[in-house]
């Protein structure tokens, strides 16, 4: 009840007014115990429809009951509510989770007849939730866009933890995992690799509203693991006008659970498990919350903690340097937050996030050599650490809200490889270690006022400013063959290249440097106005400038070519836009919703951050590229709330997309932009809770993403024509989620079974041949709940034990042969966890 009361000012207090009393007087019919305060709950006229007075003898006692429970307060329908307990900067999707009253009036045409109703409950019902996407508190069933909020629930009972685990049950959504940290999202086709490449990604990651986006090619991509988190909203289509850049498919926002104000709680978990191939990995996760003033909500604060280390072990074998189960990895977090309501209307949040992982070795396979094996002369070792703090403030008036949020972060990526192996020379068994190293550091901030609900016009402004600095190291160094003619002489023939004198005065084969600045600047706005109850016309959108200017300098061997030994370059492109955002939403009952939609999206462009002249063909600069989305959908109830479908049809047209390429020598990767693209589709959604015990999820999509012209690489790899569809997209991919509880006796049994299907897409435009997808996964959770505290779950990931490819690193290297480092959904894996929850 504590979330109801806290979602209370933002749904309005009349509507909420009338929810409230629905929910209690359910809880006081099924004798459930209540606890929290929801004494500050608005309690405004009641509904038009409501019964007459009950004449049971128990009519009496449940009048007292509620009476307790919501305590009237005559005030206007518009003034916000305080929350009771916990601190939501966003409201909680299990504030909306409870059934809610109809305000539908019943129809009066044989047309209204065919349309869904709101219907007297049978007590089982889907869950409403409540979603922040566009900067305000919506119920996702009747906002105009396609967002699925995965909820602190669903993740405990899935046993969802990172991306993997949830984005590949959203409709729309591909994950192309490689090496941890180091993936791409996909989110309606919108990508043109699976690798990470060097430019940003073409979908936002956030956490609690602050974007975790590099400028340029990506240090880190946030995974946080899913433990405490209070929701995960997925934004599918372009985000441009209210979250700016590189949202061109879509945002992901990580929503962590704010600090309850009046309850000490503590949460531990902890698991144990074994992987195909691997020795016995596990985890352990801990939270705790205790409030630390908590004498009146006028003047509360509360402290929440959070810490977990995972630790997996390797499964693949490295055959190059001998060692079994080399990939081992580890994973060590946590965050805190402290919460303050400073009055009714004012609360502060202050956190600090931190996130480190370590990499032994290289997750890739090469299938040549057999199941889970791989080669190299060294280890490839990778680490990546996330480190954020960040301030949100939120001011609650009768004109409306304010807030102000502020974010500063500082990243860090190192990565280790085989060099020998980059330049195809690996046979000579020389050791050469490529190091790629970098850092990004800047801080983000955001102010926005928000009108309050109003049933004629809402609106929404703010402006938001960002400055990020990231910079490179890239090093190919042979400090052994530095005075080492002959060894020299060796590699460099190999390499067909004889200006030895030159080359022995370079002292080393590669080095880079590289200094990024994009500042970004931007105002936004959205306004909704209601000509009726049934109609609503959004429309906004986002003005942006930003820069980006860079430093590099490239000193070596393998820089001849580019013109000499030590090249330097300053550049710096400027770019400013608007991206419009216009909606047009029908509501003909509380229960369906159609919706038309426009909306756009962009990316930065950016520096290759490689030596170039006029001679290799690599472009000093590519240019930015945006996407135009038209997308009709439709948001259905049926069966007296037992049913949800959602269906959406979308087609984006994608400009001036950058593609990854490689210099027609092998030695460099650069990004070029290769034209246009045309992505269609269908997704859908299906929720279903038949009985109280059994909740189903299904998702379906179907996709149609392809080039509008041809392009040819101009660097010896085959030309792709018009049609060919973009990599890591493919046709078909669906998702059926079953999860089960029931009581008996003093236990609660769960039951979770998880089914998905990728159908085959290519992982890279220049290498269609070689393929990812075209698997099932089979995932199933079974366990007990003892009391309201302990829980022990058996579970099994990826029962058929696929091989699946997930993602692929292909390169044409130096001396012509091709290589593709390909990464594999995790084999099949067993384990056990075990939950104590106190005070939750």
């Amino acid at each position: 009840m504590d979330r109801i009361s806290s979602a209370a000012g933002r749904l309005g207090a009349k509507k909420m007014s009338r929810i409230t009393r629905k929910i209690a007087a359910t809880i006081v019919v099924c004798g459930v115990c209540m606890t929290g305060n929801i004494a500050r709950a608005q309690d405004a006229e009641a509904p038009p429809n409501a019964p007459a007075a009950s004449t049971d003898s128990n009519s009496n006692e449940i009048d007292t009951l509620l009476s307790d429970i919501a305590e009237p307060q005559a005030t206007k329908a518009a003034t916000p509510v305080a929350p009771a307990q916990e601190l939501p900067v966003q409201a909680s999707s299990d504030a909306a989770s409870a059934p809610q009253a109809s305000e539908t009036p019943a129809p009066t045409t044989e047309a209204d007849k065919l349309l869904p109703v709101a219907a007297p409950s049978n007590g089982v019902r889907l869950e409403e939730i409540v979603v922040t996407a566009n900067k305000r508190s919506e119920n996702a069933s009747q906002l105009a866009g396609s967002v699925s909020a995965v909820s602190r629930e669903q993740l405990d009972r899935t046993g969802s933890s990172n991306f993997a685990d949830y984005l590949s049950t959203t409709p729309g959504v591909n994950f192309s995992q490689a090496n941890a940290g180091y993936s791409v999202i996909t989110i309606r086709g919108v990508s043109s690799d699976t690798y990470p490449g060097l430019t940003q990604p073409a979908v936002g990651v956030y956490y609690d509203d602050i974007p975790l986006t590099d400028p340029a090619a990506p240090m880190v991509i946030p995974d946080v693991d899913a433990f405490d988190a209070e929701r995960v909203e997925i934004l599918r289509g372009p985000q441009g006008a209210l979250y700016g850049s590189s949202s061109l498919g879509g945002a992901i926002n990580y929503i962590p659970t704010q600090p309850n104000l009046t309850q000490t709680q503590f949460r531990f978990n902890g698991s144990g498990s074994k992987t195909t191939n691997s020795s016995i990995g596990g985890s352990a996760k801990m939270m705790f919350n205790t409030p630390i003033l908590s004498d009146t909500l006028r003047d509360s604060l509360a402290l929440r903690l959070v810490g977990y280390y995972t630790k997996t072990p390797g499964y693949i074998d490295n055959v190059g340097t001998g060692i079994k189960g080399a990939n081992n990895s580890r994973t060590t977090g946590g965050r805190a937050i402290l919460g303050w309501a400073i009055s009714d209307g004012t609360r502060v949040s202050l956190s600090g996030l931190y996130q480190g992982t370590r990499l032994d070795d290289a997750g890739y396979v090469v299938p040549s050599l057999g199941d889970l094996k791989k080669t190299s002369l060294d280890p490839e070792p990778f680490r990546n650490d996330l480190r954020l703090a960040d301030l949100h403030i939120e001011t609650e008036t009768d004109f409306g809200t304010f807030v102000a949020i502020g974010g500063y972060q500082d990243k860090g990526s190192e990565q280790h490889l085989d060099g020998a192996t980059a330049l195809g020379i690996q046979a000579l068994q020389l050791r050469l270690p490529l190091s790629q190293i970098g850092r990004v550091k800047g801080y983000t901030g955001e102010i926005r006022f928000i009108s309050p609900q109003n049933e004629t016009f809402e609106w929404l402004a703010g402006a938001s400013y960002a400055n990020r600095n990231e910079k490179f190291l890239v090093s190919l160094n042979a400090d052994l063959l530095a005075n080492t003619a002959s060894l020299l002489s060796t590699v460099f023939s190999s390499l067909s290249i004889t200006q030895l004198n030159e080359l022995l005065a370079a002292g080393t084969l590669f080095d880079e440097t590289a200094d990024i600045t994009a500042p970004e600047k931007a105002l936004f706005a959205e306004a909704t106005y209601k000509p009726s109850e049934q109609w609503k016309i959004t429309f906004g959108g986002r003005y942006y400038m930003n820069e980006v200017a860079t430093k590099t300098r490239s000193t070596g061997v393998l820089v001849l070519p580019a013109g000499g030994i030590d090249i330097r370059s300053d550049r710096t492109e400027s770019a400013k836009g608007f991206n419009p955002k216009v909606s047009v939403t029908w509501l003909p009952t509380d229960l369906m919703t159609f919706y038309a939609l426009m909306s756009k999206g962009y990316r930065l462009g950016g520096p290759n951050i490689v030596p170039t002249n006029s001679t290799n063909g690599i472009p000093p600069f590519y240019k930015p590229d945006q996407v135009f989305n038209y997308e009709l959908g439709t948001k259905t109830k049926w069966f007296d709330e037992q049913l949800g479908v959602d269906i959406t049809a979308f087609m984006i047209d994608w400009k001036n997309f950058p593609l990854q390429l490689q210099s027609s020598d092998g030695l460099f990767k650069y990004q070029k932009n290769a034209g246009n693209a045309r992505i269609t589709g269908i997704e859908t959604s299906v929720t279903a809770r038949p009985v109280e015990a059994i909740t189903y999820q299904g998702s379906l999509t179907y996709l149609h993403p392809v080039l509008t012209q041809d392009f040819d690489p101009n660097n010896g790899r085959p030309a792709a024509p018009k049609g060919t569809q973009l990599p890591g997209s493919p046709t078909w991919t669906f998702s059926n989620t079953i999860l089960g509880t029931w009581s008996w006796g003093d236990i609660t049994p769960v039951l979770a079974f998880i089914h998905r299907f990728e159908g085959a897409s290519a992982t890279s435009l220049q290498f269609p041949d070689v393929k990812k997808g075209n698997y099932n996964l089979f995932d199933v959770r079974l366990g007990t709940k003892f009391s309201e505290s302990i829980s022990i779950n058996l579970y099994g990931k990826n029962l058929t034990d696929e091989r699946g490819v997930t993602a692929a690193n292909n390169v044409t290297t130096a001396t012509g042969s091709n290589i593709s480092e390909q990464y594999l959904v995790m084999p099949r894996t067993f384990g056990l966890d075990l939950t104590y929850d106190f005070g939750n």
